[in-house]
């Protein structure tokens, strides 16, 4: 596989298929290779652009006026503006001193599944009892080909990313390893972002859950502040959460600073880990077998389009079956 700069000089840009204002982050849909007629699975490549965060260390060590590489001294404004005791003004920084300001993420070739997930889209609601998980969602689940997780295969059995594992458990039962979330460039604590993946396999999403796996779960529980003591962040700022739907089918659990917001947290996404062990060992071992979920859709996944085959066709609404 060619370098990501070797990629990226190659890019020819189709559209803008998605941005969050609040993250900073922009999402590009193109082609790589001299042909501009896009095919998922070929030629097709997902670019992300994300601005990162300042280092509040690195700014502590020169923000002082009148260094030459001081941050004040080197920004350059625009216009300015000012109201009473408020200025404001719009501009950028010149130095390098302060590292990497944008963080560059490519899939490629990127499948019609890719380019679906990160593409805006209208998102809809179900409401997942357990039968119609038994119906619906755990059919789509099971009929993922292997091919779909196999880059996961690859980091638990160290094939690739070996250097960016920060913790391992090996027991085949109870065991994972954490590393950095590729969303996170694994430098400013105050963002930061790890996952813990299970070494078991079999284990795809939360419904697979049961008593007998909550040494598995306490075991992550426990272990999980071993690795984020490594960037500076102590047990008590860390936000442990199982995601469903998650974006890939192999049981995996979000590590992150309590202090970030707004990256697959929703309500409706997330189910943090203290919660879900409590539902197991004090209401019900197999709670996750007998409860209804409820999440949100994109349109144009896959999953949604599954779900679309069990709708009422005599409904106006985009609900489930048994809400009408």
């Amino acid at each position: 596989m060619p370098s990501i700069k070797t990629l990226l000089d190659q890019f020819r840009l189709k559209e803008v298929i998605n941005e969050d204002i609040s993250s900073k982050t922009v999402w590009l849909l193109g082609t790589v290779g001299n042909t501009t007629d896009l095919v998922p699975g070929v030629n097709a490549a997902v670019i992300t652009l994300e601005r990162l965060a300042f280092d509040t260390q690195t700014i502590s060590n020169h923000a002082l006026p009148g260094s030459d590489a001081s941050l004040l001294g080197s920004l350059a404004l625009g216009s300015e503006e000012q109201n009473d005791v408020y200025s404001w003004a719009a501009g950028y920084i010149n130095s390098r001193m302060f590292g990497p300001d944008i963080r560059v993420s490519l899939i490629y070739p990127a499948t019609q599944k890719h380019i679906a997930k990160h593409q805006r889209q209208h998102r809809r609601w179900i409401t997942e009892t357990p039968r119609l998980y038994s119906l619906v969602t755990k059919p789509f689940i099971d009929a993922q080909p292997a091919s779909r997780v196999q880059w996961v295969y690859n980091i638990l059995s160290k094939k690739v990313e070996a250097d960016r594992i920060v913790y391992e458990d090996p027991d085949p039962e109870n065991g994972f390893i954490i590393l950095p979330d590729l969303k996170w460039d694994a430098s400013n604590a105050a963002s930061m972002y790890l996952v813990a993946i299970v070494h078991r396999q079999g284990l795809k999403s939360l419904r697979d859950l049961t008593d007998s796996h909550l040494p598995l779960l306490k075991n992550i529980r426990n272990k999980a502040n071993v690795a984020a003591e490594k960037y500076g962040v102590p047990h008590n700022k860390l936000r442990l959460y199982i995601h469903y739907q998650p974006s890939y089918y192999h049981l995996h659990v979000h590590i992150t600073n309590v202090d970030l917001e707004g990256r697959g947290i929703a309500a409706d996404r997330a189910h943090l880990l203290d919660t879900v062990i409590s539902n197991i060992e004090d209401i019900a071992p197999d709670y996750y077998q007998k409860v209804t979920l409820a999440y949100a859709l994109g349109s144009d996944t896959e999953l949604w389009q599954h779900w679309t085959a069990h709708l009422d066709p005599r409904s106006t609404t985009e609900s489930s079956p048994e809400t009408n």
